[in-house]
This record gives structure tokens, C-alpha cells and sequence, in this order.
């Protein structure tokens, strides 16, 4: 049995250096992993570098479906509105403020002052408070925390989502993932020196390009931000090529070796990173050299068929968006009733008490429905 090398130092690997290396990032969302391609060195190098970059990329479409992740989440980002306000999305779908406000204006009578406060969650306005009350020691603190008002709103602007494809780095990443399924299919590393070249060399030259032309998958689950990797071999062309997309929208095709002469391979791996589902898909790849060298070129990308592609994915996004929000804010709307209706856990719930808790769940579901009516006034 032939001793596995690292695909990118070319160490030899063993029990000890071995690792199990994900073909689609974790940090987007993929599942499978495979052992004997890379070292654990090189994982972790490649990964802080690489998929760093590539899923900084993909960060907002990582928010905007809610993807699913095998370990930890995506991180929350700033973005500016259409307005030019600034907020933090979360994957979960809510957005909180920038920064928390604090203002002071003297009263006109010059009896006092009026202090106003916006904060982003209720320990954050105690905080605050308890500020305030250090400066001013006759404040009531227990007085204002009663008073203060907890509420939630929606953004009247549309979020600017500044998304970049490309570089080096995430690149790197993309020609990484293609060559695992390669090597795990049963393609021997050295034989794909065309992606070994790119990615063990600072100077090596991409082998990747852009591909929109038309749709390499044969059957496209509609709308659905998927991702995918699929290599194949040919004997005959002497080509392994591959192809990678994420979310739907980046679409890539490599060409791995241009002096292949195994047997014919083919392999796809596919997911729904809303759900992490595999998904089984058919990926045609015959592709010529020329057409993979245009690709490179960036002669594969009609006019308006990326634009198309993304009116496609984003408007299934839109509704996920929607489900979800729903769902957060009517199951935050019960929670909040139930602790405030009256009744203490493990009581029977009187008249009084579910009179009450129809109305809180009404009141803290009235900012999403009159979110909701807007949106829908404005579309006719």
C-alpha cells in the first residue's frame, strides 16, 4: 500500500500527522471530511489563511441563508443601510445597532437634565444606567430601570451587502476543495500538478476560472443556495477537471491535470448548507481544454447571467428569511408572555392570566406585522 503525502508540503502522512480535512469548509456550512490528503500543519495553515479568506467572502450570504454549521457559527457583521445607518446582522436573523446611544440635553426650565438612552439589550442599558448613576448619585436607579422601555423595531432601509469573489487566498481554498474529492476518489495527488503547482507555489498560476455560460448541473433543485463539488477524470482527454459553487451563485471550473491517463472518475459532493443535507446531483463536465482556458479568462460570464443567477437564489433566500423571522419572533413573543402574565411556573393559568397573555403576545408581535403590512403597501 503506497504511503499518502501531504498534497501541500509533501510530507509523508502517518497516524500521527494525519487529519480529517473538510471538502467543502466548515466555515461555509460543509460536512464531509477525508483523511491521508493533508497534514495537520498544513490543515490548520491552510485553513487560518484560505478558507479565512474565502469565508470572510461568503460571510454575508453565510448570514443570509442561516447556514448550518458541524462546529460554531458565522459571525455576526456590520453593514450599512441604503440610508447610511450602520447594523449588526446576526444569524439568526435580528440586527442590533451599531453602538449604544447616550445623550444628555439640559431641561429648558434648567432644573435638570433629560438623559436618553438606546441600548442593544437590557443588560447593556443596566449598565449604562448604573453610568449614569455614578455620575449622578441622586438618580433613582431602581426607578429608571422600571421605567425603561424594551422594545424592537425593523429596518425601514435595505441592507448594502458588498460581496467579492476571487484573490488568491479563497482561490487557494477553491482549488483545495476540488483536488480533496479528487484525491479521495482515487486520484493520486502527483498526478494533478496543474492544482499541486498553484497551491504549494506563491507564484504558481491559477487554474480556476468563472464559469456562467450555461448550467452544469442537470438537476438544479430550484432556488436552492446549494453547494457543490464535483471532479472528473478522462482517460481520453487526459484531463481531471472539476467544479465548485457555493451558494449557488459562485461557480468555478478547474482543471486539476491536463496529463491524466487513469481510469475514468467521477465524483460529486453537494449539500444544502441552510440544512447540511447531501444532496445527489447530476454535474455534466464535459468541457473541453479551451473551454476551461476561457474560463480562465473570464470569456465564460454572459452579460446579465450572473445578475440572473442571483435574482434566482436571493428571492428563495427571502422567503427562508421570512420563515425564520416569523418563527424567532412569535416563539420570543410567547416566552416573554408566559413570564409576564402573572402566573408563576406550574400554576393553572386563570382567565386573567391568558387575557393577559394574548395581549403581551399581540403587543411583541405588532412591530413584525406592521413590518410585514409595509412591505407589502409598497409592493403594489
Amino acid at each position: 500500500m503506497t504511503t499518502p503525502i501531504c498534497a501541500l508540503c509533501e510530507k509523508e502522512i502517518n497516524e500521527r500527522n494525519d487529519t480529517k480535512e473538510h471538502i467543502i469548509p466548515n466555515a461555509i456550512g460543509g460536512r464531509r471530511k477525508v483523511k491521508g490528503f493533508i497534514c495537520v500543519d498544513c490543515n490548520n495553515t491552510s485553513g487560518n489563511d484560505w478558507e479565512s479568506a474565502l469565508a470572510k467572502q461568503l460571510n454575508p450570504l453565510n448570514l443570509f441563508f442561516g447556514i448550518s454549521r458541524e462546529r460554531g457559527e458565522a459571525p455576526s457583521q456590520l453593514f450599512e443601510t441604503t440610508g447610511g445607518d450602520k447594523f449588526k446582522l446576526h444569524l439568526n436573523g435580528s440586527m442590533d445597532i451599531e453602538k449604544p446611544l447616550y445623550s444628555e440635553t439640559p431641561l429648558e426650565s434648567g432644573s435638570g437634565m433629560q438623559i436618553q438612552i438606546t441600548a442593544r439589550s437590557p443588560s447593556e442599558a443596566k449598565r449604562m444606567l448604573q453610568g449614569v448613576k455614578r455620575k449622578y448619585p441622586q438618580v433613582d436607579l431602581n426607578e429608571l430601570l422600571d421605567n425603561a422601555q424594551y422594545e424592537s423595531s425593523y429596518c425601514s432601509d435595505m441592507l448594502k451587502f458588498n460581496l467579492s469573489f476571487g484573490g488568491h487566498k479563497a482561490g487557494r481554498s477553491i482549488v483545495k476543495s476540488a483536488l480533496a474529492l479528487a484525491v479521495s476518489s482515487g486520484i493520486p495527488t502527483e498526478v494533478c500538478v496543474e492544482a499541486t503547482n498553484y497551491l504549494r507555489k506563491e507564484e504558481g498560476g491559477a487554474c480556476f476560472g468563472y464559469f456562467y455560460e450555461f448550467d452544469l448541473i442537470k438537476n438544479r433543485p430550484e432556488g436552492t443556495p446549494l453547494h457543490c463539488v464535483s471532479i472528473k477524470g478522462c482517460s481520453k482527454t487526459k484531463q481531471v477537471i472539476g467544479y465548485v459553487e457555493y451558494f449557488g451563485v459562485q461557480r468555478v471550473v478547474l482543471c486539476l491535470s491536463d496529463t491524466y491517463e487513469g481510469e475514468n472518475i467521477s465524483n460529486t459532493y453537494a449539500i444544502n448548507p441552510i440544512t447540511g443535507e447531501e444532496l445527489n446531483l447530476v454535474v455534466k463536465l464535459d468541457l473541453s481544454n479551451r473551454d476551461i482556458r476561457q474560463a480562465y479568462g473570464y470569456k465564460k460570464i454572459p452579460e446579465g447571467s450572473v445578475e440572473a443567477i442571483f435574482d434566482k437564489v436571493i428571492s428563495k433566500g427571502m422567503k427562508v428569511s421570512l420563515e425564520k423571522e416569523k418563527d424567532r419572533v412569535l416563539n420570543q413573543a410567547v416566552k416573554y408572555a408566559f413570564e409576564n402574565c402573572g402566573a408563576k411556573e406550574g400554576e393553572i393559568l386563570m382567565p386573567e392570566h391568558i387575557n393577559k397573555l394574548a395581549e403581551l403576545v399581540m403587543e411583541n408581535l405588532e412591530p413584525f406585522m406592521s413590518h410585514q403590512f409595509s412591505l407589502s403597501r409598497n409592493k403594489k
